[in-house]
């Protein structure tokens, strides 16, 4: 049991460093968003996802680990660290409850840097997407009004890239 509470321990301390050099990471991403570099952006966000894959490695080792330690301590029904935190020694119960604290708020952190970017790159996408809607009914009048007062469908007679006036 010791052995199963030391890799945990080793673990998660893997997981909180990690997550240190992600999250400068989205907080860049965040900035070529604001400043429309995507030429940069691609090149971060390729690093940020070959992080978040780790990640997603290192998490999944982790909930391996803690079901080991929840069979080890009789507790099977265990899903999280918290309910075995309790049940351990001192020195352990320290070091797993201050990893444990340390990796909620950067967690926290981690998903409003991904909240926060995903709102802004859906804003921008949102803007470009009403200006080409548009740009689209402005050069292509596919539908007027009729004399009874609908919609009709008209003809598309123009285009963006050559257009008469």
């Amino acid at each position: 049991m010791p052995d199963t509470q030391e890799k945990l321990i080793a673990l998660l301390t893997q997981k909180q460093q990690l997550l240190e050099r992600v999250i400068p990471y989205l907080e860049e991403e965040r900035g070529c968003i604001l400043e429309s570099n995507l030429e940069r952006l691609a090149e971060v966000t390729e690093k940020t996802s070959a992080l978040l894959n780790e990640l997603q490695e290192l998490t999944r080792r982790c909930r391996g680990q803690v079901a080991q330690l929840a069979g080890e301590l009789g507790m099977p029904e265990a899903k999280s660290l918290s309910p075995l935190v309790a049940r351990l020694a001192e020195p352990q119960r320290e070091a797993l409850h201050g990893l444990q604290a340390a990796l909620m708020q950067m967690g926290e952190r981690f998903d409003q840097l991904l909240r926060g970017n995903g709102d802004l790159l859906s804003g921008a996408l949102g803007t470009v997407n009403r200006s080409l809607e548009f740009f689209g009914r402005l050069l292509n009048r596919n539908a007027t009004y009729g004399g009874a007062g609908r919609i009709i469908d008209g003809a598309a007679r123009s285009r963006i890239v050559c257009r008469e006036i």
